[in-house]
């Protein structure tokens, strides 16, 4: 584990303290190998969520296959989440930066969404074309992720202070969009920790300790 980070993870109904060392900087996991956990959240929307083996790091990702509809989806209140974005963070709810990586199978574009306030779902990223035209939203790529493509945002510079409550994974077109690697942190260089050092606590242990 790299040193001087407390590591969380999102598991079902909301946010645990796995192991902490010091911190100088916080991580919340937001998709790494906890894939079934996220799903029991993303309850709205016409994408077809599921678990898939083409991962970015790991041995699972987020894929929402597109069926119709709006082609995603998407919980503005997940449970337990109320996270700070602020310019220098140091609570452990506080953050600054998003790191995700994502892929697309066809179509012409994606889109990950923030649900936050204010502005509600007014903190948006998309590659390729901005499909359904949801604005604001930041391009930070011209043409769809093809392979898998990692992106680190500063929130806080794109949007200003607010606080996060949900998230929209939006496939919108093709047949399918991807995403893995997804982290909100402190400090503006993410360093990766192994997926069998951030999921070191059971579930029992966890409800035992609350």
């Amino acid at each position: 584990m790299r040193k001087g980070f407390a590591i969380y993870s999102f598991l079902g109904a909301g946010l645990f303290l796995l192991s902490c060392v010091a911190a100088v900087g916080q991580v919340f996991t937001i998709i790494d190998e906890n894939v079934d956990e996220l799903l029991t959240v993303l309850t709205n929307g016409n994408g077809v969520p599921a678990k898939t083996q083409d991962a970015n790091s790991g041995s699972e990702a987020l894929e929402v296959g597109v069926t119709g509809g709006d082609g995603q989806n998407f919980n503005p209140a997940i449970p337990d989440w109320s996270f700070d974005i602020v310019e220098n963070p140091t609570a452990t709810n506080e953050f600054r930066y998003i790191t995700f990586a994502w892929k697309k199978d066809g179509g012409e574009g994606i889109q990950l969404q923030i649900h936050g306030d204010p502005d509600t779902w007014g903190h948006r990223y998309h590659a390729g074309q901005n499909v359904q035209n949801w604005n604001p939203s930041i391009q930070v790529l011209t043409t769809i992720p093809a392979q898998w493509t990692s992106h680190t945002q500063d929130l806080f510079a794109d949007w200003g202070e607010f606080t996060i409550t949900g998230m929209a994974f939006t496939a919108w077109d093709g047949n399918a969009g991807l995403w893995d690697d997804v982290f909100l942190h402190q400090d503006a260089d993410l360093t990766p920790v192994e997926p069998k050092e951030k999921l070191t606590t059971t579930w029992a242990e966890i409800k035992a300790s609350r």
